[in-house]
């Protein structure tokens, strides 16, 4: 949780939010809800194991940044993604609702890793490995089988390695969700 003024917005919150979703929580000492979603909040950046930032901006002391997002009431949190507000919600909600939203926007663990896997097929690629690139990707592929670019990755290798029944298979899912 990073404490955010004026000076340090630009790079706290819209360079931050190109490549991790960014929660800002609009907050005041004296409001009675905001001292009950704080600490939900930072809980959950917590266990969500930095598949976000939460950055908190005290509404008071920030009257410029808070009038530049519209604040009425607080809490008030916004997330933004590749430096644009997407979505957001007012009131102190329970974990669970906090977590619903979240899980709308941030990526599952499942995703990262299978990103991370993909980030190393590529650097075994690169360097002539392409054994260990295959099955890295289709490890990936395993492990988050909605990411169509990992997906086509591996059909590229399965294709130049000849295995065209192999990649006929994997790329059967994707083509099956053409309307």
């Amino acid at each position: 949780m990073i404490d955010v003024t004026l000076q340090n917005f630009e790079a706290e919150v819209i360079e931050a939010s190109m490549t991790t979703p960014v929660l800002v929580d609009f907050w005041a000492p004296w409001c009675g809800p905001c001292k009950s979603l704080g600490p939900i909040l930072e809980k959950l950046e917590v266990a969500y194991g930095g598949r976000f930032k939460l950055v908190k901006i005290n509404s008071d002391d920030e009257q410029q940044l808070a009038g530049a997002f519209g604040i009425r009431s607080i809490p008030t949190c916004v997330l933004l993604m590749n430096g644009q507000p997407v979505d957001g919600f007012m009131g102190a909600l329970p974990e669970g609702q906090v977590r619903a939203f979240l899980d709308k926007h941030v990526p599952a663990e499942s995703e990262l890793a299978a990103e991370a896997e993909a980030e190393q097929a590529q650097q075994h690629l690169a360097s002539g490995d392409v054994e260990t690139a295959q099955a890295a990707l289709a490890s990936a592929l395993a492990a988050d089988p909605n990411n169509d670019d990992i997906r086509f990755d591996y059909i590229k290798i399965l294709i130049g390695t000849g295995r065209l029944a192999e990649a006929a298979g994997v790329l059967a899912p994707a083509l099956s969700r053409i309307p």
